[in-house]
């Protein structure tokens, strides 16, 4: 079994209800950590989310959050936020005003201690909004991403599936110093440049004494293809994107809504 195994969240380590087997990771955790394995969550979600979610196990649980842009190791001492200078907000609003249509599911912007939305955007979706203000409280409105006040891990744009994918590319084509990502879903996640999974998974590891050669990486979307491609044993879901099975990965022994990471680990170990 490999020394080191990270895992995406969501449509990977969570089923379709956002849920997983506390009692069977438990039993997986317990047995792969006592042989000294280290379990890392790689994923676009923010660290309080994280937090909540393995609540319980989190002295057993490394994080990379974000998308990259905060890592918390489960010993704490790693721990860091990369976040965005006024600048790189700046021309990422300039690339939002150049698209032909409003983000319509609006835009949100994480800082460390609290969320902010973009006004006169589409509505961030309502059941979101209430799940994140559970953790951070109501989100504080702005004009603009100019006007932004507070230090920046990550903003996420809520476009349509195509729209995103046009907005992606857009970025990159621009040469602004953010990094744009996507899972594939209508959700672009923007960050400052060179922050992604695998930079911050490759710090992670070194922490902790490892190094990509001795990570097992489990994902479903295009947002971990970075993760996938430094990992030595990357695996991807039997539901991922299709665009990742070209790649010639592993594919985990069953789909995420059947425990396919921790099945995976147990059968592995």
């Amino acid at each position: 079994m490999a020394k080191f195994v990270a895992t995406d969240l969501d449509g990977t380590f969570l089923n379709d209800k956002k849920q997983y087997n506390r009692d069977l990771f438990a039993q997986v955790i317990n047995a792969y950590t006592a042989e000294g394995g280290q379990f890392i969550v790689a994923s676009g979600r923010d660290l309080r989310h994280v937090q909540m979610l393995f609540g319980g196990f989190l002295d057993k649980v490394n994080i990379v959050a974000d998308n990259g842009a905060t890592l918390l190791s489960a010993d704490q001492q790693l721990s860091d936020r990369l976040t965005m200078t006024p600048e790189q907000l700046a021309d990422l609003q300039d690339q939002i005003d150049l698209m032909p249509g409003k983000p319509h599911g609006g835009v949100m912007i994480f800082s460390p201690d609290e969320l902010l939305v973009v006004r006169d955007y589409g509505q961030v979706p309502p059941a979101f909004v209430a799940m994140m203000a559970e953790l951070y409280g109501q989100p504080r409105e702005v004009v603009s991403l100019r006007e932004v006040d507070v230090p920046v891990v990550k903003v996420t744009v809520f476009w349509t599936l195509s729209e995103s994918e046009t907005f992606v590319n857009q970025v990159k084509q621009s040469g602004i110093d953010v990094h744009a990502t996507t899972p594939g879903n209508g959700v672009v996640d923007v960050m400052a440049t060179g922050v992604n999974k695998a930079v911050s998974l490759e710090r992670m590891l070194a922490h902790l004494g490892g190094q990509p050669a001795d990570l097992m990486a489990f994902g479903d979307g295009m947002n971990d293809q970075e993760m996938l491609s430094v990992a030595g044993q990357p695996v991807i879901m039997p539901n991922a994107d299709k665009r990742l099975f070209a790649y010639g990965y592993a594919v985990a022994v069953a789909d995420n809504n059947h425990d396919g990471v921790l099945q995976t680990i147990a059968k592995k170990g």
